[in-house]
């Protein structure tokens, strides 16, 4: 949320705060008059929690604590227990966390299938950042606290190196999905480290993913598509639909793949006849330009069935499968009938649909 400021002294950008888990912190943007926690001005990122002193410039506030439900237990409720830990929070241990994180490599990808429905069969599947550090077990936990101290492209690298390595166990001549982050540079961050990436999985196709909202130069995205034709890797603009979305640039730097928001596709079948229409007009839009369309969010039977029908070429979402790690998508053996199993409930999943 964006709070606009009136008064003169307090910077064009001035603070941000930030929740890392379940801890406040703040952050001083280069102001010119100072943020200040307790009277005390702050260079560093800081914790803060309930009944601290915030002042920006000449403008003050006070920290709240207002939960919208207090969980009870035993009569007693919870929230002195949750201000213990914040004012005992120490604000290096969560940096310290990411450290540890980065320096031993310490991302476990987990992957979620992407389904096709011309021959029931997966076309690969979408690299996710997961770890087993505490307190930053999820991508967004990690990269909100990456952002701290300005770390977001190089824990992107980290998590697009884990995804490829570790992805080269999945079955050949399946697709690994990469994701890229905004604090990344096209040419300078993340087309180096494909190049290094595409050496590593010769067998596998790689698809890099972009948010449709990043493209705002026309002649730098085309020049990125071209090299990464050079690399043999292919491109999918992410999110289509969930903000503004960029017609005029998908026309004139069309990617190999458009993944359609899950805003546009959750209970879409229960949508207005009007709404379907408008979906299976862009995706045939899509089609012309020779982009393969990829419903995102899929949870439900009905779901599916009707992007199939709508046009959609891929699909995904939990319906067929949450992100696993690769272990469980590898072939192992059944000793006892003689047979192979892919490990992957999904496979039958996407059987039964296909039927």
């Amino acid at each position: 949320m964006d709070l606009t400021l009136r008064s003169p002294r307090v910077s064009g950008i001035h603070a941000e705060i930030l929740l890392v888990g379940e801890t406040l912190f703040i952050r001083d943007l280069g102001s010119r008059n100072g943020t200040f926690v307790n009277r005390k001005r702050v260079d560093q990122v800081t914790p803060i929690g309930e009944g601290d002193h915030i002042e920006l410039a000449d403008m003050e506030f006070r920290i709240e604590y207002r939960p919208s439900q207090i969980r009870q237990h035993g009569g007693k409720n919870h929230l002195n227990d949750t201000m213990d830990e914040i004012e005992t929070f120490e604000s290096n241990w969560v940096l310290s966390q990411l450290n540890e994180l980065i320096e031993n490599r310490a991302i476990v990808p987990h992957y979620q299938v992407i389904m096709g429905l011309l021959h029931s069969s997966p076309l690969g599947y979408e690299a996710l950042a997961r770890s087993s550090v505490s307190g930053l077990e999820n991508p967004g936990v990690m990269f909100e606290t990456a952002k701290l101290v300005n770390r977001e492209a190089e824990l992107s690298l980290l998590c697009r190196a884990q995804a490829v390595e570790m992805g080269c166990q999945l079955p050949k001549g399946s697709s690994i999905f990469l994701n890229t982050h905004p604090a990344e540079s096209l040419h300078d961050d993340v087309l180096p480290s494909l190049r290094q990436l595409r050496l590593i999985a010769p067998a596998h196709t790689l698809v890099v993913e972009i948010h449709e909202g990043a493209i705002d130069d026309l002649c730098s995205i085309r020049r990125f598509i071209d090299e990464l034709k050079e690399l043999e890797i292919g491109i999918a603009y992410d999110d289509f639909g969930s903000g503004r979305s960029r017609l005029v640039e998908l026309i004139q730097a069309p990617p190999d793949f458009l993944k359609f928001d899950i805003g546009l596709i959750r209970n879409i079948h229960k949508s207005p006849n009007q709404q379907q229409r408008m979906l299976k007009i862009l995706v045939e839009m899509v089609h012309d330009m020779g982009t393969r369309a990829i419903a995102e969010g899929i949870e439900k039977r009905h779901e599916a069935e009707c992007c199939r029908d709508l046009g959609f070429d891929y699909l995904q979402g939990y319906f067929f499968g949450r992100p696993k790690p690769v272990s469980d998508f590898l072939v192992t053996v059944d000793t006892s009938a003689g047979t192979h199993s892919s490990g992957d409930p999904s496979m039958e999943t996407m059987a039964i649909f296909g039927d």
